[in-house]
C-alpha cells in the first residue's frame, strides 16, 4: 500500500481539480476555472507515470484515476462552457453540454471494461477532448462551439484509433532494459 499512496493523492489532486474547476464557475471565475482543469492535466499525466514507476499498478488506481477524470475532463469543462457560453443557446447549448459529459463517460466506462491493455487508444483520450473544448471556447463563436463540442463528443466514443504513450512509454523501457 505505501507504493500506492504517491499515485493515489496524485489521482485525488486531479479529482480536487475538477471540483475546484466547478466551485470557480459557480463564482464566474472562468480563467481560475481553467487553471484548474489545466492543474488536473498535469497530476493526471503523472498519476500512471508515478503508479507504473513505482509499481504500484492497481485495479482500485485504474478506476480512481477515471473517476477522477470523468470530474476534471468530463463534467468540469461541459459546466465552465456551457456558463461561458452555451448558455446563450437555451436548451440546445444545455444538451450540447450534456452529450459532451456523456461521451465522456462513455469513453472511459468503455476504456476500462475493454481497452486498458491495448497498445491504443480507441476513441479520443477524454483530457484530449477537454483541451480541444476549451480551445474551442476560446476562439469560436457559439454555433461552431456547438458544431465543435459535438465532433469531440462523437470522437471520444468513435472506433477512431490514437496511439498509446503511456504503452510506447512502457514498450521502450522494457526495450532498453533487455540491453
Amino acid at each position: 500500500m505505501p507504493n500506492q499512496m504517491l499515485p493515489t493523492m496524485l489521482t485525488l489532486c486531479n479529482f480536487a481539480c475538477g471540483l475546484s474547476a466547478i466551485y470557480a464557475v459557480f463564482e464566474q471565475k472562468f480563467v481560475v476555472a481553467i487553471l484548474c482543469i489545466g492543474l488536473g492535466l498535469f497530476f493526471d499525466a503523472f498519476d500512471g507515470w508515478t503508479a507504473r514507476k513505482l509499481n504500484a499498478v492497481s485495479a482500485f488506481g485504474k478506476e480512481l484515476d477515471s473517476l477522477s477524470d470523468i470530474m476534471t475532463f468530463g463534467v468540469a469543462p461541459a459546466i465552465l462552457v456551457y456558463e461561458f457560453m452555451l448558455k446563450q443557446l437555451g436548451p440546445i447549448g444545455l444538451g450540447v453540454a450534456l452529450l459532451y459529459s456523456i461521451g465522456a463517460v462513455l469513453r472511459l466506462a468503455r476504456f476500462n471494461a475493454a481497452q486498458s491493455h491495448l497498445p491504443t487508444f480507441i476513441g479520443l483520450p477524454v483530457p484530449g477532448a477537454a483541451i480541444g473544448l476549451l480551445l474551442s471556447a476560446l476562439f469560436l463563436p457559439p454555433w461552431l462551439l456547438v458544431v465543435s463540442t459535438c465532433l469531440l463528443s462523437w470522437l471520444m466514443v468513435s472506433r477512431i484509433r490514437i496511439p498509446h504513450f503511456k504503452k510506447i512509454e512502457v514498450y521502450e523501457e522494457e526495450a532498453h532494459s533487455a540491453h
